[in-house]
C-alpha cells in the first residue's frame, strides 16, 4: 500500500487531493489479458506532460449537498443525511459537470493557475494503476478485502475510504475499484487514446454521444473493477451506482503525447 508523503496531499475547499506526477504510463490491456475486452486494446504508452491532482475520494453526499444548497441546482438526494460520508449517487454526467464548474468558480482565488473539472479517462487510469500498470489499484492479484465490489456482498455503496489504505492506488487515491462507477470527462471512443481527436470536447453536436465511466461499483464483479476496464453511459443517465471524483490540472486541456506500445 502507498506511503503518502504529506507534500503529495493537498486540500482545496472541502476536497482532499493526491498528486499524480507527469510522465509515462501504460493505458489499456495487452492482447494476452483474458479478462480484457476489445475496448481496452491496443495497449499503448501515454506521456502525461503535466503533474495533476486527483481527488482522494469520490464526492460525498455531504459535499454535493453544499453545491445543491448554494447553487439551487435541482437534484433529489433523498435521505442523504444518514449517508453523509457515502459517495453521492444517481448523479448524471451533466450534474457532475455542473458541480465541478460551481466548485471551480467558488475556489477560483485559491486554485492559482489550476482548473477543477472531471478527469479525462487517461488521467483517471494513470491515477488508478500507477507507473507499474496494475490490474487493480493495489496490484495484480485480486483481493475482495480491498474494495466494495459484488464479491463483498454489501448490496450498496459504502463510506468513502472504507477500504483505505489497503485498497489505495500507488498515488494514494481511494475507492478507484468498486463502490460507484465514476464519470470521466471523455467521450467513449476507440483506442489509442488521443486527447486532441474531439473526445475531450465538453460539448457534443450529437446529444446521444456517450461518456466514459470507470472503476466498477458495488453491483459489479471484479473484472469490471480493473483499472483498464471501460464502460459508457448516456450523459443523462443517473443510476444508484453512478458517482464521480474531481481533478485539478493546468487550465489548458493538454494534448497527451502518444508513443508506440
Amino acid at each position: 500500500m502507498p506511503n503518502l508523503d504529506p507534500s503529495n496531499i493537498r486540500i482545496w475547499g472541502d476536497l482532499q487531493f493526491v498528486r499524480v506526477p507527469a510522465g509515462k504510463f501504460l493505458m489499456g490491456s495487452p492482447a494476452d489479458n483474458k479478462r480484457a475486452s476489445s475496448a481496452e486494446r491496443p495497449q499503448h504508452t501515454l506521456e502525461m506532460p503535466d503533474t495533476y491532482w486527483i481527488a482522494r475520494y469520490p464526492v460525498t453526499n455531504e459535499q454535493f449537498a453544499r453545491f445543491v444548497t448554494a447553487s439551487g441546482y435541482k437534484f433529489d438526494q433523498g435521505q442523504w443525511t444518514a449517508k453523509a460520508d457515502q459517495p453521492v449517487v444517481a448523479v448524471s454526467w451533466r450534474a457532475a459537470m455542473a458541480y465541478c464548474q460551481w466548485l471551480n468558480d467558488t475556489l477560483r482565488g485559491e486554485l492559482k493557475g489550476l482548473t477543477l473539472r472531471l478527469p479525462t479517462e487517461a488521467e483517471w487510469e494513470k491515477a488508478a494503476r500507477g507507473p507499474q500498470g496494475h490490474e487493480w489499484p493495489w496490484g495484480n492479484e485480486w483481493d475482495p478485502k480491498k474494495c466494495n465490489s459484488y464479491e463483498s456482498r454489501h448490496g450498496g455503496a459504502t463510506p468513502v475510504g472504507a477500504y483505505s489504505p489497503q485498497g489505495d492506488s500507488p498515488y494514494g487515491a481511494a475507492d478507484m475499484a468498486g463502490n460507484v462507477w465514476e464519470w470521466c470527462h471523455s467521450r467513449y471512443r476507440p483506442y489509442p487514446y488521443q486527447a486532441t481527436d474531439g473526445r475531450e470536447d465538453p460539448v457534443s453536436d450529437d446529444w446521444r454521444e456517450v461518456r466514459v465511466a470507470r472503476g466498477g461499483s458495488w453491483l459489479d464483479y471484479r473484472a469490471d473493477a480493473r483499472c483498464a476496464y471501460r464502460t459508457n453511459y448516456h450523459p443523462d443517465a443517473h443510476y444508484d451506482y453512478h458517482g464521480f471524483r474531481c481533478v485539478l490540472s493546468p487550465p489548458r486541456m493538454t494534448p497527451f503525447l502518444q508513443n508506440k506500445p
